[in-house]
């Protein structure tokens, strides 16, 4: 117990790294979110990566000129385009967007391009999309406020803006080093270490818990919803809406029933903070 309390006491929740080595690790980290997440062996880590893209695509008709920023290696860009959509994929990392290129022409799906950009320096005019989506990216920024000026600056209104967060059990085991969609002999462990940080967090009035990404190599922050909601309101922007991205519970498949069930009112008072990330509709 005391081994316990002391590692969670020393847990730096916020801790700081420079931005050159942060971009230096994404310029050349390959996300590979289709193997690892949309068609992971593990069942409750596919549900939650698909109840997530489906909060998202709900937005999405056909014909919009959409920007996937930070589209990883094109997983919802696609997704988007096969909708009917016109989709630009960029993100920072030359991995992921050579892997995204490989996929499209691989299937013949002509209405999506990608190319590398930066999130904080988007290279688009302003108001040049019909929709802006940035699902889990702008936690990776070292500048979170400036990603979302950006991306509001290339949308002609409005932006889906998915993060994650850090108020339901799944986030607690993976703030705490654990995975919610394995059980093994840590498990309880990292419940528990995720929820003490957690309550520190809000004790010191931090933003969130930093997961410590990569082998702590680089920042990766659970924010408390009510963060999001005052940074949206702090740059002038409009929170039209928000939902919980999944109501999941860690580690026992034979929860799927009650998790589908939540989840039909993840947008409701109350359950829509409760979220294993959070997406927000943003308009200017």
């Amino acid at each position: 117990m005391l081994q316990m309390l002391f590692l969670i006491l020393s847990h730096n929740t916020m801790m700081k790294k420079p931005e050159k080595n942060i971009k230096a690790f994404y310029n050349q980290y390959y996300d590979n979110i289709r193997d690892k997440r949309a068609n992971s062996p593990y069942v409750l880590r596919r549900y939650v990566h698909a109840t997530q893209y489906e909060g998202i695509l709900q937005y999405v008709q056909p014909g919009m000129k959409v920007l996937d920023a930070g589209c990883g290696d094109g997983v919802l860009s696609v997704q988007m385009a096969n909708k009917g959509a016109i989709v630009t994929g960029c993100d920072f990392s030359e991995p992921n967007i050579a892997a995204a290129k490989k996929y499209v022409s691989q299937q013949k799906i002509a209405n999506v391009e990608f190319l590398v950009g930066d999130a904080e320096n988007l290279p688009f005019s302003d108001n040049s999309f019909d929709l802006v989506v940035s699902s889990h990216v702008l936690e990776h920024l070292p500048d979170f406020d400036k990603g979302l000026r950006e991306i509001m600056r290339v949308t002609k209104k409005r932006a889906i803006i998915a993060i994650p967060t850090v108020l339901n059990l799944c986030s607690f085991v993976q703030v705490g080093r654990g995975w919610f969609w394995l059980k093994g002999p840590r498990s309880f462990f990292a419940l528990i270490r995720g929820f003490f940080l957690t309550c520190k967090a809000l004790f010191l009035r931090e933003e969130g818990v930093d997961e410590m990404y990569g082998g702590a190599k680089v920042p990766h922050i659970f924010r408390f919803p009510l963060v999001m909601k005052k940074k949206v309101k702090r740059l002038g922007f409009d929170l039209v809406s928000y939902h919980a991205d999944c109501l999941c519970l860690p580690y026992f498949e034979s929860a799927l029933p009650i998790m589908r069930y939540l989840d039909r009112f993840r947008d409701k008072m109350f359950l829509r903070d409760l979220g294993y990330g959070t997406t927000f509709v943003i308009e200017k």
